[in-house]
Order: C-alpha cells, then structure tokens, then sequence
C-alpha cells in the first residue's frame, strides 16, 4: 500500500504540472518562509494500524543572520496499543560572513519513544556553505563540532511491539562531529525534490538521519508531499535495532519563498 501510494505521488508531481500554468511570481515578505506538514493513515479489519505524522519549518532572516527553527512529530498504533512515538525540536542561527559562507549555532533534543534512548541532546557551532541558491536549486552543508547527551535505556516489548516496561541507564555526555547537507531541487514548476542528511557522531554512538521527498504543488500554498526517512543509531542499548524508517504521504501548507528555504 505504501508503495502504490508513493507511486501516485509521483504521478501527480510529473503529470499535473504539465497541465498547469506558471505559478504567479512571489509576492510575500522575504524574510520569512515557513512549511507545515500534516499526514495520517488508518487501516481497519485484521491489522488495525493507524499513525500520523507533523512538521512545521520556519526560517526568518535579519539583516546578516537567518534564524532556523523546526519541529517533527510521529506517532502510531497497532491495535489501540502504542507502536512508535517520538518527536524533535531543533534550531539554528547563521551568520553570513560571505553570501555563501557562513557560522552557524544550533541545538537540537531528540525523544524517540522506541529508539533506545529516553533522549539525545546536542549543541553545535560550525561552518557551512552555500554552493547553490538559486529559484530552481538550493545547496548547502555544514560542519561542526559540539557536546551532546545521551540517556541510553532498555526496553521490554510486548508480542505487539508495544513497551510494556523500561529501566533508564546511565546518562552520557561527549564531544560529537556534527554535519549536514540539505538540496531542494524544482524538477518543474510544481514539483521539487527535498533531501537532507544529519550526522551526529561520537564516541558511544552516531546518529544520522536522511530524509527524501517529493511535493506536488496544487495551489500556492497547499502540495501533496510523499516522503521517505531513515534514522539509524550506531549503538543503540541492547534489544533494539540499528535502523527505522518511516514512509509517509502528507498534505503540505507552505509560506514559499523562492530565495529562502525552510530547511
């Protein structure tokens, strides 16, 4: 079913914008952008899941800074019980020394429920560089260093994949590497292709997230997006798995901004 759904997603971005006029040109503030995001899915009979999942991106800029600020949700069930449950909340200042070179500070608090970990929390400063900005293309990636905290704990599911009891460890804090890289690429006048990669490595565990997808354009401000992201922990406690993916299809409001994205 995922599969089929992704697969009507990308008809739509390939097919409707061929039917469609030119977008009207941006008429909005430019110091602002902003993208949220709203999905959800339920199946009835003998498997009885349903799961949702929410974004909201916002970036404003001042004179030489531009000011990041996102938040991610999830959450599903199997059969009324609980099966996946974690959200993020990150942000970000730049400071443009170039028009393409700039410092950044971030932080960042990470709680996935099913992970292995109560939380994972982490402030940077680095570098980054924006090779590409133009209307059609964005490029940039950063490097840095930071501390980050980790409350690692063991779980104990239930035949369902429900947490039926957990027992926290001890907390840790290290010196991480942090690195990113975000695209967005117009395929067309309606359709673009987002991707990110974050990494944060350290010593007891590296944590990187990669996240593909598509939107549609149907109006200004609404798009069908269909996305795919994979989290994986280096060294999770024992008992849980390295890697989780999450496949989704989602209505996106956004605030476009040609000049300035979200991410």
């Amino acid at each position: 079913m995922r599969l089929q759904l992704i697969g009507l997603a990308g008809f739509l971005a390939f097919s409707g914008a061929a039917l469609a006029d030119d977008p009207p040109p941006y008429e909005g503030d430019p110091s602002w952008s902003m993208r949220a995001l709203l999905g959800y899915s339920k199946t009835g009979g003998n498997t009885d899941n349903s799961s949702a999942n929410a974004l909201f991106h916002v970036a404003h800029t001042i004179g030489d800074w531009k000011l990041l600020f996102g938040t991610e949700g999830l959450y599903g069930s199997t059969k009324g019980e609980t099966t996946a449950q974690a959200y993020t909340i990150h942000g970000q200042a730049n400071y443009n020394f170039t028009p393409k070179f700039y410092g950044y500070v971030g932080a960042s608090y990470a709680d996935d429920r099913f992970s292995g970990f109560a939380y994972q929390d982490a402030v940077t400063s680095g570098v980054g560089y924006q090779f590409f900005n133009s209307d059609a293309t964005k490029l940039s990636a950063q490097l840095g260093i930071g501390v980050r905290r980790l409350r690692p704990e063991l779980l104990t599911e239930d035949p369902t994949g429900g947490i039926t009891a957990t027992m926290l460890l001890a907390p840790t804090t290290e010196a991480v590497l942090d690195a990113g890289v975000n695209f967005n690429q117009a395929l067309n006048a309606y359709t673009h292709l987002i991707a990110s990669v974050a990494v944060e490595a350290g010593s007891s565990n590296t944590m990187t997230t990669a996240n593909l997808s598509v939107q549609v354009k149907m109006s200004s401000t609404l798009a069908l997006s269909a996305g795919y992201q994979l989290i994986r922990n280096s060294q999770p406690p024992p008992g849980v798995g390295t890697s989780s993916t999450l496949t989704t299809l989602s209505l996106v409001y956004e605030v476009k901004n040609p000049k300035l994205a979200p991410d």
